[in-house]
């Protein structure tokens, strides 16, 4: 019958050591990574939907700029108060031209846009001069 003593009685061998990696580091090293990868690919939907929000502001802005462009390129007697929808770009264009004060018209340009958190509203205040 075989002992599991060495060669000196009383005294245990210690077991045979195996190098390598073990399927619980493997599987603990996997959930990690998954978890990782999960962690940056919400990031980065984060970074996109913040992204197109910008987007879509830079374009109001612009939009609101190049219309009181317009409205001071008309001058204060053809200035006129109006609305425009373009349905393209989901926006909605409002401007007022308020009465001739002095030597200028007060003009406000308001632009509104639907975004994922509600409706989105800049408004751009500024002035003609006659």
């Amino acid at each position: 019958m075989r002992s599991h003593e060495g060669i000196i009685p009383g005294v245990r061998r210690s077991p045979v050591r195996r190098d390598g990696v073990s399927i619980v580091e493997v599987l603990v090293a996997i959930v990690l990574l998954a978890v990782g990868l999960l962690g940056i690919a919400g990031s980065g939907a984060i970074a996109m939907r913040a992204s197109a929000g910008a987007a879509r502001e830079r374009r109001a802005a612009q939009r609101a700029g190049d219309r009181l462009s317009a409205l001071r390129a008309e001058g204060c007697a053809a200035a006129r108060s109006g609305t425009l929808v373009d349905a393209g770009a989901a926006l909605v264009e409002r401007w007022t031209v308020g009465s001739v004060v002095g030597a200028g018209a007060l003009v406000d340009v308001e632009m509104r846009w639907r975004a994922p958190s509600g409706s989105r509203v800049f408004l751009l205040r500024g002035g003609i001069l006659c």
